[in-house]
C-alpha cells in the first residue's frame, strides 16, 4: 500500500511535471488563441469593418478556393464597358448580370445596348437600365450579331437580317447587298486582361469568407477543421491543467 508519505511525493511530481508541460503547451497555444480572439472579434464586427465588401484580389487565394478566370472578356465604348462571361461591367462596378450569351455593347442615340442572344437592354451612360426588350415585345431571336445603322438596330438572327424601329415596337426582316458592320470588341493589352480577371473572380470571395474559414480551419480543408478541433482541446486541457494547479497552490498556501 501507498503511504501517505508516498503519495504526497507522487502527487508533488505529478504537479511538478503539470507545471512544466502547462507551460510548454501554453506557450505554443498562446498563437493560436491569439489568431482565433483576433478573428472571432472581427467576425462579431463583419458590418463595422465592411468585411463583406471588400473583394479578394490575390491571385494565391483565389487560386485556392478554386475560382476560374472568365472564358469570355471583352471590352466596349472606350473600355469603359465590360464583358467578363456573363457579368457586364461600367468601369469597376457591375451593372447587369445577363441569363443568356452576350452578344455586345453600342452606343445608340443617347443611350448604350446591351444586346444578348435573346434580349436588349437599354442603358444610360451612368449604367442605369432603362429598358429590356425581349421576344414578348417580338424581338426577332436568337441574336448573333448586330450592327447600329444611323438610327436603326440590324440584328442577324438564323431567319435572316432584321431592322428595328427607334422605338424597338416594330421589326422588319430585310435584304443587303452588303452586309452590315458587326459591333465588336476593342482590342485589350496582356495587362488589361489580367485586371479584367482579378475583377471577375474578386466578386465570388471576400474577406468575410476568408476570415471564417481561417477561423474554422477550413481554409485548409478536412485537415485544417481536425487541427483546430485539437488545438480546441488543447486549450480545455490548459484550463482544466490550469485550475487543478492553481488549487493545488491554493490548498498548500493553507
Amino acid at each position: 500500500m501507498i503511504n501517505k508519505k508516498s503519495a504526497y511525493l507522487i502527487r508533488n511530481r505529478v504537479v511538478r511535471h503539470l507545471r512544466k508541460w502547462h507551460r510548454q503547451l501554453g506557450i505554443f497555444a498562446a498563437f493560436f488563441l491569439i489568431f482565433l480572439s483576433i478573428s472571432g472579434i472581427a467576425l462579431n464586427h463583419t458590418s463595422f469593418f465592411s468585411l463583406s465588401d471588400k473583394s479578394i484580389t490575390s491571385s494565391m487565394l483565389l487560386n485556392h478556393y478554386g475560382i476560374k478566370p472568365p472564358s469570355d472578356i471583352r471590352f466596349y465604348q472606350q473600355k469603359e464597358w465590360l464583358i467578363t462571361d456573363q457579368l457586364i461591367w461600367l468601369n469597376d462596378q457591375v451593372v447587369f448580370q445577363s441569363d443568356t450569351p452576350v452578344i455586345g455593347i453600342s452606343r445608340f442615340q443617347s443611350y448604350l445596348l446591351l444586346v444578348t442572344t435573346n434580349q436588349v437592354v437599354i442603358f444610360t451612360d451612368e449604367g442605369q437600365i432603362i429598358d429590356k426588350i425581349d421576344s414578348s415585345s417580338d424581338l426577332p431571336t436568337p441574336i448573333s450579331a448586330f450592327s447600329i445603322i444611323g438610327d436603326q438596330l440590324v440584328l442577324n438572327t438564323p431567319e435572316g437580317y432584321f431592322q428595328g424601329d427607334s422605338d424597338f415596337f416594330e421589326w422588319q426582316k430585310i435584304t443587303t447587298l452588303i452586309d452590315p458592320s458587326w459591333v465588336e470588341s476593342a482590342s485589350a493589352t496582356e495587362n488589361e486582361l489580367v485586371v479584367a480577371n482579378k475583377k471577375f473572380q474578386s466578386q465570388f470571395l471576400n474577406w468575410e469568407r476568408v476570415i471564417l474559414d481561417a477561423h474554422s480551419g477550413r481554409l485548409f480543408g478536412n485537415l485544417g477543421v481536425w487541427f483546430m478541433d485539437i488545438v480546441a482541446l488543447m486549450l480545455i486541457l490548459l484550463s482544466v491543467s490550469g485550475i487543478y494547479i492553481w488549487l493545488k497552490f491554493t490548498h498548500k498556501k493553507r
